[in-house]
């Protein structure tokens, strides 16, 4: 090696980022430009994922179908592979398991949490910690709990109560799960413990008033934080989603504001750390969402195109270290092996 070269290696590798010590994941389903748009406008100057200074678009077609769903758009994010419609982190072809992110986090040593909205198997959270042919199939709620996650916070949607059914809490039982029901559980939870919320279900998979997406995301934070060797954490707004596909307006504005109120409980966290990586994106469009503008007052004015999922690119947006790596035009692809490749790096 000459000179020359020694010192271009000298200088690339006093310049790069650090790798991260956590990484916080925050997805708002079904949520594309538009939709962020809003979100900017709602929320004006306490906008907080309008602070991230890293900013890129994805694309989001999977395997085998232009426009993707929920499960194989979060199997990109959780395993750096496409799959099929519906399909979850298994390959298309042979079915195989598909290695998720969570999973290599928690061979590495961190400790690993999913957050929802939604039914706490739902197809984003379960991604990340289950392998099925079809995100409905049964048992995938169970794989979630015999995987590697130390907490897991959702909905139970089998018959719309706060209760686990009999067969899951013996399989909670018998790995360990403290299961909180209440905010007054959630508050007094124990530490060290593998924890799973779950909370009654709410229209269009909005918050739960007990428990809002931003509390949790403090929650489960506070719960992963005392790990040596850090943590990965994905937190979802699903609320976004079904507002969307049932062109709820008011009902969007509402999980809009929240999932921001969450990315800012992240950004407050890994601003005071300088360790934590935050990323902060949707896994499809949903609706059609147009921005347009009322005639005659002027103001900002949302249409709708359909009640379906378009092919409609995402925005992402990254803050800590290793978020220069998000920006720029991708494939939904290139963020999951990035966000192995994180995990495995040495902070």
């Amino acid at each position: 090696m000459t000179m020359i070269h020694l010192f271009a290696a000298m200088l690339l590798a006093a310049t790069a980022p650090a790798a991260p010590k956590n990484i916080i994941l925050l997805i708002a389903d079904g949520s594309g430009l538009g939709h962020f748009t809003l979100a900017r406008n709602i929320r004006g100057e306490a906008y907080r994922i309008g602070t991230m200074p890293v900013v890129g678009v994805l694309s989001t077609e999977c395997a085998n179908r232009a426009v993707t769903d929920s499960a194989a758009a979060a199997t990109t994010f959780a395993t750096g592979h496409k799959t099929n419609y519906e399909m979850v982190s298994v390959d298309p072809k042979t079915l195989a398991p598909l290695e998720t992110v969570l999973e290599v986090a928690h061979k590495r040593g961190k400790k690993t949490g999913l957050v929802t909205t939604a039914a706490f198997f739902d197809a984003t959270p379960a991604a990340f910690a289950a392998h099925a042919k079809h995100r409905y199939e049964k048992g995938v709620d169970e794989q979630m709990l015999r995987s590697g996650a130390d907490l897991i916070a959702g909905t139970q949607l089998e018959d719309y109560t706060n209760e686990l059914s009999p067969e899951l809490a013996k399989v909670a039982a018998e790995q360990g799960w403290t299961v909180v029901n209440t905010r007054a559980q959630l508050d007094a939870a124990p530490h060290g413990k593998r924890l799973l919320a779950v909370f009654r279900w709410q229209e269009r998979n909005l918050d739960q008033p007990e428990a809002p997406l931003p509390v949790l995301a403090k929650w489960a934070i506070d719960h992963l934080d005392d790990d040596p060797d850090g943590f990965f954490l994905m937190i979802e707004q699903e609320g976004t989603d079904s507002s969307s596909h049932q062109n709820h307006t008011s009902d969007l504005r509402k999980a809009l504001t929240s999932f921001d109120e969450a990315v800012g409980v992240a950004l407050d966290f890994a601003k005071k750390r300088g360790d934590t990586l935050v990323i902060a994106t949707s896994d499809h469009e949903t609706g059609g969402l147009r921005v347009t503008e009322t005639k005659q007052l002027a103001k900002l004015r949302v249409e709708w195109s359909t009640t379906d999922h378009t092919g409609t690119m995402i925005p992402i947006f990254a803050y800590g270290p290793g978020s220069i790596y998000f920006g720029g035009i991708q494939d939904n692809t290139d963020v999951g092996k990035k966000l192995k490749e994180a995990v495995l790096a040495k902070p």
